[in-house]
């Protein structure tokens, strides 16, 4: 009797102090749940924090990422016909002025097939250029000015030649420094013969230099060669007197 008064009194002396502010169940509860709180929140910290910019800055940079270009540098090249002998600027005349220009056949920067032939479709102006070449990159807005001003006659072709491809150096890959300039004549692709140096298509031209360029006429003739930069009004005398020789 005695020990089932001493345990009914256990009972209710616990039952008062669980409902007491404080105490028993309900602090031990709250305590657990502050507890999950904090882990959630942490949790999310530490998620937040490794997907911010310091682990994209840290993430490995390729050249694939940079140029989002996979187009091909080096394309092959046929050349018929003699080549030319290589460009002096000092000769005058120009032994090339006057003899046949050799014909290429190759590809642009997505596979599709690239003539530069005179006799077939007209005069044509030829524009060698290497994506590295400082000359290069400050005459290709002249050329592109040139022909939103109308100066480009409707009986010219214009073809660019992507030439001495040199990954190590600036503005490489090729395909996206004629995209970024904005070139909105055909290109045919230089099947390289050495990093930086004249590709098949320019040698059979006899490049010395960049830019370089070749006018052909009708006849498929050489009319005019030139390296270097070329102001507009130099080259729009050059053309006319190309096309009407």
């Amino acid at each position: 009797m005695a020990n089932r008064q001493r345990a009914e009194a256990r009972r209710k002396a616990q039952a008062k102090a669980a409902h007491q502010p404080g105490g028993g169940g309900n602090s031990r509860g709250v305590m657990w749940i502050a507890i999950a709180v904090v882990v959630v929140v942490a949790a999310g910290i530490a998620i937040f924090a490794a997907s911010g910019d310091d682990a994209k800055s840290t993430a490995p940079v390729t050249s694939d990422s940079v140029s989002g270009s996979n187009l091909p540098d080096t394309q092959p090249v046929t050349v018929t016909g003699a080549a030319l002998p290589a460009f002096d600027n000092a000769a005058a005349p120009d032994p090339a002025v006057g003899t046949l220009a050799p014909v290429l056949a190759g590809k642009d920067f997505q596979g599709d097939a690239v003539t530069i032939d005179g006799t077939k479709g007209g005069p044509y102006m030829v524009v060698f250029l290497a994506h590295w070449c400082p000359h290069c990159n400050r005459e290709v807005p002249l050329l592109l000015d040139w022909k939103a001003t109308g100066g480009v006659p409707a009986s010219l072709h214009v073809v660019g030649v992507a030439t001495a491809v040199s990954p190590s150096s600036a503005n490489y890959p090729p395909a996206d420094w004629f995209s970024n300039k904005g070139w909105s004549w055909p290109v045919m692709v230089d099947q390289s013969q050495g990093e930086g140096v004249a590709g098949s298509a320019a040698q059979a031209f006899g490049a010395s230099g960049w830019p370089y360029f070749v006018i052909v006429g009708a006849d498929g003739k050489v009319k005019f060669r030139g390296s270097g930069e070329i102001t507009i009004d130099e080259l729009q005398r050059v053309v006319d007197a190309a096309i009407a020789a």
